[in-house]
């Protein structure tokens, strides 16, 4: 075992003097979370309230609304200190969030305002986490992100479960003005942790020093843009991700078919996602603080990168011999579940080893632009193929998750070598 992937404690992964820093970044994250996914089981029942057949529109829609920000998240980027980076994107999220409660608090849930709703979380939540995980990146040396990020990631789970929890046992009760705005003072509370884990991780044990908070990332886009196109490191990540989202864009519009048939209302439909999200980052939870660390410090990365998929496909033949609505549901929190526990703490130690541009901006362009783009192919392609039926669906997207394998362990494999 290479000195980089050693514990450096003798009982534990964490050394001493990085307790600090890591009991803030997972508080971050924990408060991040917990925010979004309380805004996200409300997302999804305000598709449905958009009418289910507007899903690959309202993906598309989102898809332009982060090109045109995308720009701009590089304008800001490139000027702002790394200090004031959390602060800078996410204070206008949580003002946007806050006006739209005000709406729903005056108008109800029209159908205006269901959309609106879906497009703005929807196109900026990939951005809150992006930025949340350059910043990490920035801060924490490969060796260290091997041994922590799960850590990090499980503060996050435990966010993601308290917030549907706190959905469940309040959605009938407050209404959703009240439940975006206890969001919104989470996301804010995120800021303020976040600051706290840049200013303690000043240096890791191995990296003996953190690049300074003053300094801004600086670059130009298009230089990103031409480093993303040559780099086949960087195109395989995003062929990984591309590939992941369009098979959860098949899942995710059967879900909606078979939820929309079996619950009706607002409130039913949010207590049920709400219920789905809680199942999903029990699992991730376990994931992260029981594997993740422990798989990629005594196996490889190339093991913890390929277990997402590997575990996916099997979930997806199990669906395809048994087409049901809870199969629906399982598969789903299977699937999103080792996505969150599994493939996202992995993929966001590949970039520790890259250069600080491509950390921010590569990364910020795959996390979005392109994620949102796969969104939208995978539904288009969903209207195309939907006559497959669900059992059908399923042994394509088997297929699928099967071939990303042999690309998981290519990346884990190019990753140790950069190191």
């Amino acid at each position: 075992m290479s000195a980089a992937r050693r514990p450096v404690t003798r009982n534990g992964l964490v050394a001493r003097p990085e307790w600090p820093a890591l009991l803030a970044a997972a508080a971050a994250y924990f408060c991040l979370l917990s925010g979004y996914y309380m805004l996200r089981s409300l997302r999804e029942a305000m598709a449905l309230e958009a009418g289910r057949e507007w899903i690959p529109a309202l993906f598309t829609t989102v898809l332009l609304v982060q090109l045109a920000i995308l720009p701009l998240y590089w304008w800001i980027v490139a000027r702002t200190m790394r200090r004031r980076l959390l602060l800078t994107v996410y204070l206008p999220v949580v003002a946007l969030f806050l006006a739209l409660a005000l709406g729903l608090a005056r108008a109800g849930t029209s159908g205006w305002l269901a959309v609106a709703y879906f497009v703005a979380i929807t196109s900026v939540n990939l951005f809150i986490v992006s930025v949340f995980w350059s910043v990490m990146a920035d801060r924490w040396s490969p060796g260290a992100s091997e041994r922590l990020f799960g850590f990090i990631a499980g503060g996050g789970s435990l966010g993601a479960l308290a917030g549907p929890l706190l959905v469940t046992l309040v959605a009938g009760r407050i209404g959703a003005p009240a439940i975006i705005a206890i969001a919104c003072t989470l996301l804010t509370l995120a800021v303020a942790c976040g600051y706290l884990a840049q200013t303690l991780n000043r240096g890791t044990v191995e990296s003996g020093a953190a690049p300074s908070m003053t300094a801004p990332v600086g670059g130009r886009a298009l230089d990103d843009l031409a480093r993303l196109v040559r780099s086949p490191y960087l195109l395989a990540i995003a062929g990984l991700i591309v590939a992941g989202q369009v098979v959860g864009a098949f899942m995710y519009n059967e879900q909606a078919r078979y939820v929309e048939a079996a619950y009706t209302g607002l409130t039913d439909r949010t207590a049920l996602f709400a219920r789905v999200d809680l199942a999903v980052n029990v699992l991730a939870l376990a994931f992260q603080t029981l594997v993740v660390g422990w798989l990629t410090t005594r196996g490889s990365l190339k093991l913890s990168l390929s277990a997402m998929p590997a575990l996916a496909g099997l979930s997806f033949v199990a669906l395809a011999l048994a087409p049901t609505l809870v199969m629906v549901l399982v598969t789903q929190v299977i699937r999103r579940g080792a996505d969150y526990g599994l493939a996202k703490p992995t993929r966001e130690m590949l970039y520790t080893v890259l250069n600080p541009e491509s950390k921010f901006k590569s990364k910020s362009l795959i996390d979005t632009v392109l994620q949102r783009g796969a969104d939208t192919l995978g539904n288009w392609l969903y209207v195309l193929i939907a006559g497959l039926g669900l059992a059908g669906l399923s042994v394509l997207s088997a297929a699928i998750c099967f071939a990303l394998i042999a690309a998981t362990w290519w990346l884990g494999a190019s990753f140790e070598k950069r190191q």
